[in-house]
């Protein structure tokens, strides 16, 4: 029975790569050799081992599948073939417009697919943050019903990423004894061998940041299932299995060639490697129905499983507090008794410091919150969260508080990761400078629209005396250029209550971005409600037929209306644009309100940062005041009236502009 067994599964893995020769061939575009080498152990992850729910891609207790290496995506496509959730015919549509079979795994896309990967390394710390999720929801509802494994495909190029590294590192620091990592090592790169541009000893880096480490023979399925089986028992430090594979592994001719990892094979290499491994040559996309079957064959079990599970879970949710519980882990909804902080005018105070009352707030009205800053928590303002919450460690995998060191980028990924996963409301903290250093986590982010929330402080040049080097400049139009992103800059205390609130009940990727300086809190008998801030952009001062019309953001809305002060014989009207992208999405009607002016009235942009975008609302003849050059040392006020950017020196600005139009 053994000896059928083995062969109906190497017939079954003859007939993959057969598929998976077909897919990139057709596209005329992807990746060849890498799912070969993978696909023996890819295979029996999915056939014997994975835990998941034939009829539901989304049961919450399933396995998670990473697939880090996103152009391997023909394999992984091939196997959903295999599992029931795509067909030969998406197959055929590999890579073209609107299928299911884009040429990186995308989230949401794809039935089956966890994370949108691609960029490489990423991948990698989205499994952290999934392995992270579990942990915190199995130590909150029990292990009868949150108790699963991360798993996840690597290869050369990840781990050469540093974010890989960084993600790898607080992985062991955290004892994440149900993430299992697969490292698919068959030397070969697009430029070459491995060797050409890395001697690290990888089984040494890994066991040195506490993870369990075993080396296999990557095509040998009996040491395969036997690392897993090890893998699944340590239950105390992550675990790593680097499977030593053959690029292009059963190819007739350029087996081993790293040529074959980003290229479709020709028709001719195809036809043969057919012949060698038993195939019909002439049959194309051909996926016989005994390899399915025999495949499938463990979903009856599989599917008792998730009965028995949907029994238990549905006598605790019995218990009211554990239905409250679990309905609000699930959907995701902040609880209606939140005390939002309120702060009187006539104070001075740094927007930043309103963050920490939020979070702290967030978490006594039992949300599921967690999260974590880049080591800056007394300058994040997190430092009340992380006492009340207490740190997620290897020994307390119930605290929501995550020390992620000088990690921003891995952080990024993980808290990605976290959020692909579901059940938990998740920030990051960092300097707004230092958001560059996370970016590709971002903007994978917005692609995914997964709700994680990114608190920047230090937002401007009022950093002051750290000079150019701390100070944003380019950064927030840098960020409004990506799209699906909110980047959200209150003007006040009051204002960054309400910015928070967005970024935590809109569950779309956010940034609020707060000051380190202290800002006046606006008397709001005078100005427009703080709350008008949920759209995006309102008019702070109102004037009719304004013949100025200052936008402003942030630290510099309270400039714009001392600027208003001290020019009282024109009607000018004042718009806080705190948030661009919500802005945009209001009616025509309201946004032509806010726009209004007399058709000869100046149009004049106020912000901290690079004036190149802010045309979109000045147009040609606008007058930008901003900063289009690196920021200055010395004390933020210092700064600010070097570039102008104080109400005498603005108001300066607009006369000159004035009588240079006339």
């Amino acid at each position: 029975m053994k000896d059928v067994e083995l062969s109906i599964d190497q017939y079954s893995i003859n007939v993959a790569k057969g598929l998976i020769m077909d897919t990139v061939r057709n596209a005329n575009s992807g990746h060849t050799g890498g799912p070969l080498s993978s696909l023996d152990f890819t295979y029996v992850l999915f056939k014997e081992v994975l835990k998941f729910d034939p009829e539901n891609p989304n049961w919450e207790d399933r396995d998670r599948f990473v697939m880090s290496v996103g152009h391997e995506s023909a394999l992984l496509y091939t196997m959903l073939c295999y599992v029931g959730w795509l067909d030969v015919n998406d197959l055929k549509q590999f890579r073209q417009l609107g299928s299911k079979t884009p040429g990186h795994p995308e989230k949401d896309i794809t039935p089956g697919v966890e994370a949108t990967t691609g960029p490489l390394g990423q991948g990698i710390g989205n499994a952290v943050g999934m392995a992270i999720a579990e942990s915190i929801l199995r130590e909150k509802f029990g292990s009868d019903i949150m108790n699963h494994y991360t798993y996840c495909l690597h290869g050369d190029g990840d781990i050469q990423e540093p974010v890989a590294q960084g993600a790898v590192a607080i992985a062991g620091h955290f004892g994440l004894g149900k993430l299992i990592m697969y490292y698919d090592a068959n030397d070969a790169q697009i430029s070459g061998k491995v060797s050409r541009s890395d001697s690290t000893d990888y089984a040494m880096m890994y066991k040195s940041h506490g993870w369990h480490v075993q080396e296999i023979d990557g095509h040998n399925h009996d040491e395969i299932r036997s690392a897993i089986r090890i893998a699944q028992m340590e239950i105390e430090k992550p675990s790593i299995i680097i499977g030593k594979t053959i690029m292009a592994k059963g190819c007739a001719n350029v087996e081993g060639d790293h040529n074959t990892h980003g290229a479709p094979l020709s028709h001719e290499e195809i036809a043969e490697t057919k012949e060698k491994l038993g195939l019909d040559k002439n049959k194309f996309f051909d996926l016989p129905q005994d390899v399915v079957d025999d495949f499938q064959k463990s979903y009856k079990y599989a599917k008792q499983e998730v009965d028995a599970w949907n029994g238990r879970l549905a006598e605790k949710l019995k218990d009211i507090e554990f239905k409250n519980s679990w309905n609000n882990s699930n959907d995701l909804k902040l609880p209606k008794d939140i005390k939002w902080p309120n702060f009187e005018s006539g104070q001075n105070i740094a927007t930043r410091k309103v963050w920490g009352s939020v979070i702290e707030e967030l978490v006594d009205k039992g949300v599921l919150l967690a999260g974590g800053s880049a080591d800056l928590e007394p300058s994040n303002v997190t430092a009340g969260f992380a006492k009340k919450v207490g740190d997620f460690t290897k020994d307390n995998h119930s605290g929501m508080n995550f020390p992620y060191g000088v990690r921003e980028f891995p952080m990024g990924a993980i808290n990605n990761g976290i959020a692909q996963h579901g059940g938990l409301f998740i920030f990051g903290a960092t300097f707004f400078v230092f958001a560059d250093y996370e970016r590709p986590a971002i903007r994978l982010r917005a692609l995914q629209n997964l709700p994680v929330v990114s608190e920047f402080t230090h937002d401007s040049i009022f950093v002051g005396e750290d000079g150019p080097t701390h100070q944003p400049i380019e950064h927030l139009m840098s960020y409004r250029a990506i799209p699906n992103l909110l980047v959200i800059r209150p003007a006040d205390a009051n204002e960054a209550v309400f910015a928070s609130k967005i970024a935590f009940e809109s569950k779309r990727p956010s940034l609020v971005l707060l000051s380190r300086q202290g800002l006046p809190v606006l008397d709001r008998s005078l100005f427009s409600d703080s709350a008008n801030i949920q759209k995006g952009g309102y008019i702070i001062s109102d004037c009719p037929n304004a013949d100025i019309l200052i936008f402003a953001t942030g630290s510099e809305v309270w400039v714009a209306l001392d600027v208003k002060k001290q020019l009282p014989d024109f009607n000018i009207k004042v718009v806080n644009l705190g948030c661009w992208e919500l802005f945009e999405e209001q009616d025509e009607k309201y946004k032509q309100d806010v726009l209004s002016c007399t058709d000869a009235a100046l149009l004049v942009s106020l912000e901290a940062g690079i004036t190149s975008g802010w045309q979109k609302y000045t147009g040609r003849n606008g007058l930008n005041i901003g900063i289009d050059t690196f920021g200055e040392s010395a004390p933020g006020n210092d700064v600010a009236d070097h570039f102008g950017l104080t109400p005498d020196k603005v108001k300066k600005t607009i006369m000159n502009k004035l009588e240079e139009i006339k």
